[in-house]
């Protein structure tokens, strides 16, 4: 019997679409899927930053049922449940799409996300009850990407120093956040600068022999966006999966080199890269702040039929139709 691959899973942000991230992790993590590969190492920005580091958490704690149990309370948790949450859920959307925009400083007024993510982050996360040993926080490891602002340099924290504030900081996308103070530096979610943190994983003591991409940001769009809230979207997509592809490319680049220099092979080792994308074409950029029932279990259910690809040879990286190589490799 052929042993398990070991694996690295990179998670891609974007609001309530990150839905769709936990789909796919829980489909990996239930029974059907578990034993079929290694997870060594979860990394995440933003929305997939609370997944991978509910994933995480309960990996570390009690294994893949405790994983599940985190990542499902989550996100029935964050679903809008009473009459005054669906009034608030039903505005935030419509002001959205409005075809104007009056985007207004969160220093203007006090934001009421960042106390609502705390909230839910302390009950389901619960750092204060995961294993304190090193050693133990890194089986599998953890990176959460994050962009100092001040600096402007791209920030990934590990699991084993892993604070509420971290995670914080990696979703805090202005204007529904402040700036978050995490180690006396002022951090803004990481879709600005790595989303999701991938090129670490060639660095690991246990490197992974395949890393698995969930991304939730559309590589391609059919028509030109012209809404205001059309082309804010389509400018966060293309910065957040810039990123991305060229966090690839560098693995892809290590791969090519191992290839042709196999004295390499005492540091790195050749990868494979799998890509899975959320694949709904009627999402739009407010969608991302609609918590309502219908839309998170539709992203979750669809995310779990998605796992599926990752153990078949479509999800290999480069293809056509996902993030083109070409877009971040040297011209020729």
């Amino acid at each position: 019997m052929s042993r398990a691959p070991r694996v690295a899973i990179a998670c891609q942000g974007g609001g309530s679409h990150a839905a769709f991230v936990a789909g796919v992790l829980c489909r990996l993590l239930g029974p059907d899927f578990r034993d079929r590969f290694e997870p060594v190492a979860i990394s995440g920005t933003s929305g997939g930053a609370i997944c991978a580091s509910l994933a995480w958490a309960g990996l570390i704690a009690e294994g893949p049922t405790d994983a599940l149990r985190r990542l499902q309370g989550f996100w029935n948790d964050l679903e809008v449940h009473d009459a005054l949450d669906a009034w608030t859920n039903f505005w935030s959307v419509w002001l959205a799409r409005a075809p104007f925009t009056a985007e207004i400083s969160p220093y203007a007024y006090v934001p009421i996300a960042e106390p609502g993510l705390r909230k839910l982050l302390a009950r389901h996360l619960a750092l204060e009850r995961l294993p304190v040993d090193p050693g133990l926080r890194g089986q599998p490891k953890l990176l959460i990407g994050a962009t100092d602002i001040l600096a402007g340099e791209r920030v990934v924290f590990h699991g084993e120093t892993l604070t509420y504030d971290d995670v914080i900081a990696s979703a805090a996308v202005p204007p529904l956040f402040r700036a978050v103070n995490a180690d006396g530096k002022l951090y803004w979610d990481g879709l600005f600068s790595t989303n999701p943190p991938v090129r670490e994983f060639t660095d690991l003591p246990e490197k992974p022999e395949e890393v698995w991409v969930v991304q939730i940001n559309p590589q391609r769009r059919r028509v030109e966006p012209r809404a205001m809230s059309e082309i804010i979207d389509r400018r966060n997509e293309l910065s957040g999966n810039l990123s991305l592809g060229q966090e690839l490319y560098f693995i892809s680049k290590i791969n090519d080199l191992c290839r042709a220099y196999p004295v390499l092979a005492d540091h790195y080792k050749e990868i494979k890269l799998r890509v899975v994308e959320l694949d709904i074409e009627d999402l739009d950029y407010p969608s991302k702040l609609d918590r309502s029932h219908n839309l998170i279990h539709r992203l979750m259910h669809h995310g779990q039929e998605r796992a599926e690809w990752f153990f078949e040879g479509r999800s290999e990286w480069p293809r056509s139709g996902s993030l083109p190589k070409r877009a971040v490799s040297p011209a020729r």
